[in-house]
């Protein structure tokens, strides 16, 4: 299959960054000990978020510790995981309003069974009577280095809860109530609703799997880089 135009200049430009990154010809800093003077050359990094594993890993590294340290409370965690047909795949590896809106669609799932949860097993007034939190991650390939977009999402498995009985309770921090684990209904349910709603978002972007117009805009403004993501979400070596 002949493809004309070439690759993107974003590809281009992350391809080049790569092949300089922690080389000393193209930039480094001397970095010297004040106490022993011992000088050692740091080369600069493509700080890419593309494929570079040196520039990736510290990233990596550096969010965990920041979630660890400063995001997520001490109480436990559950990672819930959404995942997407091979034809989303392809339109969400370069669509990046409509990831936005399905993973968000997604995620409000979630935390719409947790709290209804809550409000059942809690005796609680209203779903309003509780709050809980997510951090969620796209990631874009999976371990056969497939384009693979899917959510991964790390959520509170709980709620807090204020307590608002008596005057002096309105000053009172929130407290947290672990919820047991979900069942496999539950989990069906956020499965479920969680489609009708996306299909809903899939519709509003005029994205919907069954849509028979035969129009791909990414294969028509980059035909190789579409070729190359229709190829990847199956595994294969772009021909």
């Amino acid at each position: 299959m002949a493809l004309g135009g070439g690759l993107p200049k974003f590809v281009k430009d992350e391809v080049e960054g790569y092949l300089r990154c922690g080389r000393l010809e193209h930039g480094f800093l001397r970095v010297e000990c004040t106490q022993c003077g011992h000088e050692e050359l740091v080369a600069f990094s493509c700080k890419g978020r593309g494929f570079c594993p040196s520039c990736i890993g510290r990233r990596m590294n550096a969010m965990a510790a920041h979630l660890v340290d400063t995001v997520l409370p001490k109480v436990p965690i559950r990672q819930w995981v959404c995942s997407f047909s091979w034809e989303l795949r392809y339109v969400m590896g370069y669509d990046k309003a409509l990831t936005s809106d399905i993973v968000s669609c997604f995620m409000r799932t979630v935390i719409e069974s947790i709290k209804r949860r809550a409000k059942r097993l809690l005796n609680l007034a209203s779903v309003d009577a509780c709050e809980t939190g997510a951090v969620l991650v796209v990631q874009r390939f999976d371990s056969a280095l497939r384009l693979n977009v899917h959510g991964h999402s790390l959520v509170l498995d709980g709620v807090y809860v204020k307590r608002t009985n008596d005057a002096a309770a309105e000053n009172t921090e929130p407290e947290f109530y672990a919820l047991p684990e979900p069942t496999e209904q539950d989990v069906q349910w956020v499965a479920d609703t969680a489609w009708r709603r996306i299909e809903k978002v899939l519709k509003k972007h005029g994205r919907l799997p069954d849509d028979d117009s035969g129009y791909d805009a990414l294969g028509d403004e980059q035909p190789v880089l579409g070729h190359c993501y229709a190829q990847s979400t199956h595994g294969n070596r772009p021909g």
